[in-house]
């Protein structure tokens, strides 16, 4: 099975978040040459409330694997998973099969459930009779280190 988490260590919910402030500059980029009306700080925000919105539901996890990669999930990257959003069709998930937690992408059609990769390159998850699966959260945000 493609796209399993390191081990299986469950995280630590993000309960004692201190407030981590940085500085806003402008509230747009540009992608080409540079606005000189961008150039001042406008506020302060909490990257905690903009990624966070349950903490005492919300965890992080370390992705491994490219079964994501068609949705710009990639190997090295940190999913924001939150268990108090409803997984609703078409959601990507926290799947846990078999006690092993695994990223896919929630896909319901007449009450039956189908988890799917998303890399062209891999089947669909089939759930077999006597599989074990639950959905433990959904991925609400991804986090990129783009030093690497």
């Amino acid at each position: 099975m493609a796209c399993l988490f390191p081990d299986s260590r469950w995280p630590v919910p993000l309960v004692a978040l201190q407030p981590l402030t940085v500085p806003m500059v402008g509230r747009t980029v540009h992608a080409g040459f540079p606005s000189p009306a961008d150039d001042f700080i406008e506020e302060m925000i909490d990257l905690n409330q903009v990624l966070i919105s349950n903490p005492t539901a919300t965890f992080l996890w370390r992705v491994v694997g490219d079964c994501m990669i068609d949705v710009k999930i990639f190997p090295g990257d940190v999913v924001i998973v939150d268990r108090s959003v409803q997984p609703k069709h078409r959601a990507i998930v926290l799947a846990v099969i078999d006690g092993e937690p695994t990223l896919k992408r929630l896909n319901r059609r007449g009450g039956v459930m189908i988890l799917h990769n998303e890399n062209a390159k891999l089947p669909p998850f089939l759930v077999s009779e006597g599989t074990e699966v639950s959905i433990w959260g959904v991925v609400t945000a991804t986090i990129r280190d783009l030093k690497k």
